[in-house]
């Protein structure tokens, strides 16, 4: 298990480092001259050639990325061209911001997909079957922001039970954190639980058919008690695929979500960065998105070989 870990984490720490050379190599491409862009378009040639060497742009590209990674590294991302100010700082707290929404849109989806795609597999032959299919599928079709607009319209403005956006430090006001909290959770998570409850349905239908199913059933076991002893297990590995292929979709949902919501995590900080054309924030921004999706794959690729024992011995 040890060796599995280590392999892991090395897996992961070179891709870590590819990412931030597609990264930094990406944005290095991209038109425009950054020191131009940060004096602004009255600057005179012989300003810009002034800046250009102050942020060394004039320095080969090699050079320039091994400054760049090195730095980030110990968490600092640069200064920003636009407001001259540190980087870090910047990130760090609207990453923050994201990871809570992120995992609690992941918790609200878990909570939602496994049982209701339990029930509906089911449920499958029975008349309730079919509309509760339908009512998943109806989530898969809905979009984030328009669940998100949804949300607001009815539980905001018409019952004035919950705030339409804005965001509240834990720190300062718990009761309001979570009041905040509640209405883009669930406009993340309930389009995401949708889709993975689609596959725990599969997963379950297929895994009833298997042949050790029907032999606990012929030892005395009824269904339900043969599917969560014998079934679950094997139901889960294919589902937490799809959860990790959709964790880089919950991260895109973020973006609209936090922008819906008024929420000042990384996926605003981001457009506003990009209006801005702050080329050294936005390829901060990227390289922690890029780092945080291969954390959580990360985790999900851990947690297979927990809930498979044979991946132990494969890995």
């Amino acid at each position: 298990m040890v060796l599995v870990v280590v392999r892991r984490i090395g897996v992961f720490a070179s891709t870590v480092v590819v990412a931030s050379i597609v990264t930094f190599l990406m944005l290095s491409i991209l038109p425009g001259n950054a020191a131009r862009i940060a004096l602004g378009v009255q600057a005179t040639e012989a300003d810009v050639a002034a800046q250009t060497a102050a942020m060394g742009l004039d320095r080969p590209a090699v050079v320039r990325y091994l400054d760049w990674f090195g730095h980030v590294l110990i968490g600092d991302f640069g200064t920003s061209t636009v407001s001259r100010q540190a980087i870090g700082p910047e990130i760090s707290d609207a990453l923050g911001i994201t990871v809570i929404l992120v995992v609690t849109s992941v918790i609200l989806a878990l909570l939602f997909a496994i049982p209701f795609g339990i029930l509906t597999a089911v449920r499958q032959r029975k008349p309730d079957g079919p509309i509760l299919s339908g009512i998943s599928q109806i989530g898969v079709a809905v979009p984030g922001f328009l669940a998100g607009m949804l949300l607001v319209t009815v539980f905001a403005v018409t019952l004035r039970w919950l705030p339409a956006g804005g965001w509240v430090d834990p720190g300062d006001d718990f009761v309001g954190f979570i009041e905040h909290l509640i209405l883009p959770a669930i406009a993340l998570g309930s389009v995401q639980g949708a889709v993975l409850s689609r596959y725990v349905r599969s997963s379950v239908l297929e895994v009833m058919r298997e042949d050790f199913m029907r032999t606990a059933r012929a030892k005395g076991l009824g269904a339900g008690r043969a599917l969560f002893r014998h079934g679950l297990r094997n139901a889960a590995v294919p589902v937490m695929t799809v959860l990790g292929l959709q964790i880089a979709t919950l991260l895109v949902g973020a973006v609209v979500i936090e922008r819906v919501f008024s929420i000042p995590g990384l996926g605003s900080l981001l457009l506003d960065k990009v209006a801005l054309r702050d080329l050294p924030a936005v390829q901060g921004i990227v390289l922690v998105l890029v780092v945080f999706v291969l954390i959580l794959n990360f985790l999900v690729d851990l947690a297979f070989t927990l809930i498979d024992p044979r991946l132990r011995s494969t890995a």
